[in-house]
């Protein structure tokens, strides 16, 4: 995608041309094949790569900035201080790793005419990537974007194209990956399916997976511009063709558990695999709420590394401390006086407070949303990722006698292999319900509930399968726990006043069901504005720039592609939208 100067070019062409020729006429190499670097890869070896470099790059710094932008969750750019080089490897990494070699795959399978199977595959991939891509950055070089090798017409400067047009072509994939999904193949395209291929009896049950995955990305991509096209009839039509309905058959991607080459979860490379935790921050309120409403899902979430409280009068101790400086809302819990008492009014720790409710507070170390106090050497004490989803460690609440946590997180102790999740059966009925709350379907608020219903628990039970697979440490919640917390969820979507509010309540509940997945969560927001400020704290102190209604282009690319026009270099990220943005 960048400009090859013309002059260093001749050069180059030259050089190879007496390297050929004089390869030919002396040595007469070209009779010789290396095995290891292949003219051309098959599907079956190339779609593991293109899923694990795809994942690895969507589910890592991205994936908590988009986090972070709403809410924080994860305390990553909540202050939205981006600029034109914030995302230039994300963006080179994807048009010359994942999204090349997917075409390749695509090119391949239609060239050999006989590959169906695989390229229904690829066709669903290249629409979850695609749609992803336009839905962080709106327009973005498509059509044109791989043809520079194109021997009859190369294009190493592809335009940039309209985001609609951009979806409306991989609407028309999705049908088309449903149609070669569906035809006749012998090949047994399991080989080469990290995804679902490993884990299905026969081809026949794999791509039956494949092809519920296709009708959920489009049922999503519907959802996801209801506000800009007509879509009631379209939605309707696909919600009566097979979804996916069960988390064994979820659209996600789980990473390995390899040292080298290095294949796990990149949330486990950044907290469990140096001397001490480096991830980032966890946003205070995801963590207080869910201590709040005893949600069943917090140990599998959250690993803690301390139970001991600091010393504010020590000022040793006071500067680890985050938020020492800034008007905290939550702050450090064990001796923030809001929590702590709003902890006790909803009857969770004791009060007056004991030893036992502060040591427990001491773990749960993160950041309040827009504290830009500094960051202290605070990695030790930092609440590290969970089980779930980055394969880290169930937070079994067992700390040796010095207070730290009996299972270290750092030097590789856990396990690695997390998931990444794209598109779930919680995510499904959670479409479903706001699909019954702006009126695209029929049903109203009473179906809607029982969808949340039915999210919530299929999640809750996600979270739990997950993280008992693989820590034998984790311990699943009573069913009584569970029920009590379903309730106080539903009794939070029924306190809403008309539908409106239950759709904001419903992102509320979704903003947890989606945590491992920050895309879901930014796109939602900018699909409905919710959650609102109703449920989510604003930050402490005033962002940088405006809210991220889109990510700044690549700088190389502005730079460098002569494609580029002046409505590109022109785009501001917190002012223009994406073309399906509320």
């Amino acid at each position: 995608m960048k400009r090859i100067n013309s002059r260093i070019g001749k050069v180059l062409t030259s050089l190879i041309l007496i390297t050929v020729v004089s390869s030919c006429d002396l040595f007469n190499l070209d009779i010789n094949t290396d095995p290891n670097n292949p003219q051309t890869v098959t599907p079956d070896l190339l779609l593991p790569s293109v899923m694990y470099n795809a994942s690895n790059t969507f589910a890592a710094g991205l994936n908590t900035n988009a986090t972070g932008f709403v809410g924080g969750m994860i305390v990553s750019a909540e202050d939205w201080n981006l600029n034109q080089s914030s995302y230039v490897g994300t963006w080179s990494t994807l048009y010359t790793g994942p999204l090349k070699d997917l075409d390749e795959v695509i090119k391949f399978c239609r060239n050999a005419g006989n590959q169906p199977g695989y390229l229904g595959i690829a066709l669903v991939l290249k629409a979850y990537y695609f749609s992803m891509m336009v839905d962080l950055w709106g327009d973005v070089p498509y059509f044109d974007a791989f043809n520079g090798n194109n021997l009859a017409k190369p294009n190493q400067n592809p335009k940039y194209d309209s985001g609609a047009d951009v979806y409306a072509d991989l609407l028309a994939s999705l049908d088309e990956a449903v149609t070669s999904l569906n035809a006749v193949d012998p090949v047994d395209t399991r080989r080469g399916d990290p995804i679902f291929g490993f884990n299905s009896g026969s081809t026949t049950i794999q791509r039956a997976k494949w092809v519920a995955t296709a009708n959920s990305l489009k049922l999503r991509m519907l959802i996801q511009t209801r506000r800009v096209s007509n879509n009631s009839a379209a939605i309707q039509a696909v919600l009566a063709q097979p979804l996916i309905t069960a988390s064994a058959d979820d659209f996600q991607f789980q990473f390995g558990r390899l040292l080298n080459p290095d294949n796990r979860h990149p949330w486990y490379q950044n907290a469990y695999t140096g001397a001490e935790n480096g991830f980032n921050y966890f946003g205070h309120q995801i963590m207080f709420e869910m201590i709040r409403d005893r949600d069943p899902r917090l140990p599998f979430y959250f690993k803690r590394q301390r139970n001991t409280v600091l010393n504010f009068n020590d000022p040793t101790e006071r500067n680890t401390a985050t938020c020492t400086t800034a008007p905290c809302y939550y702050g450090y819990f064990p001796v923030n006086g809001n929590a702590l008492g709003l902890l006790q009014a909803a009857g969770v720790i004791s009060n007056p407070l004991n030893a036992t409710d502060r040591a427990f507070l001491a773990g749960y170390f993160g950041r309040d949303r827009g504290d830009r106090s500094g960051v202290p050497l605070d990695g030790s004490y930092r609440t590290a990722p969970g089980v779930y989803p980055a394969g880290g460690f169930y937070d079994d609440g067992a700390f040796a006698a010095n207070g730290t946590a009996s299972r270290a997180v750092r030097s590789n102790n856990a396990f690695g292999n997390g998931i990444f999740p794209m598109i779930t059966s919680y995510n499904i009925q959670l479409y479903r319900a706001e699909a019954l709350l702006t009126g695209l379907v029929p049903g109203g608020a009473s179906a809607a509930r029982s969808l949340i219903n039915l999210a919530l628990r299929a999640h809750i039970a996600k979270v739990v399968s997950f993280g008992q697979s693989l820590d034998a440490s984790s311990v699943a919640p009573s069913t009584a726990a569970i029920e009590a917390f379903v309730a106080t969820q539903l009794a939070f979507y029924d306190g809403a006043g008309d539908d409106t509010e239950r759709l904001n309540r419903t992102m509320k509940i979704a903003w947890f069901c989606n945590f491992g997945n920050g895309y879901e969560i930014y796109n939602a927001y900018r699909r409905t504005g919710f959650p609102n400020s109703n449920w989510i704290r604003p930050q402490i102190q005033a962002p940088v720039r405006g809210f991220p209604n889109r990510l700044p282009y690549s700088l190389d690319d502005l730079t460098l592609n002569s494609s580029v026009t002046d409505a590109q270099r022109s785009i501001a990220f917190d002012v223009d939208k994406v073309f399906w943005a509320n």
